[in-house]
């Protein structure tokens, strides 16, 4: 068991992970768009070209990212502080990086494209 600082990184990637699936299920339910973790602080979601288009984009990608880090921030936190399992955890964290990648890529062009 490592009981070092990288424990919390896996605590704090797994929190974003519930917050990814909560904001995936308000867009999915409510219809409102989290600029907090879609926008960023310099655009509104009130200026959307086309809210219907780009729920229907960004949905699948926020409820992929919010799962992989769940998965990754379960996995990690399992590892720092339960039991060991470095190669699980070493994969985990590489997939989780090229989500991460994956998914501020992809929400920045549909961001560029619809506001």
């Amino acid at each position: 068991m490592d009981n070092s600082m990288w424990g919390f990184i896996g605590i704090f990637v797994l929190c974003c992970g519930i917050y990814a699936l909560y904001s995936f299920v308000i867009m999915k339910v409510k219809g409102e768009i989290n600029a907090s973790i879609l926008l960023g602080k310099d655009y509104t979601y009130k200026k959307c070209k086309d809210k219907e288009a780009y729920i229907a984009k960004t949905a699948p990608a926020l409820f992929v990212f919010g799962l992989v880090s769940v998965i990754y921030g379960v996995i990690d936190v399992i590892h720092c502080y339960v039991h060991t399992m470095t190669i699980v955890d070493t994969v985990a964290m590489i997939i989780f990086l090229i989500v991460l990648i994956w998914f501020g890529v992809y929400t920045r062009n549909l961001r560029n494209r619809y506001y």
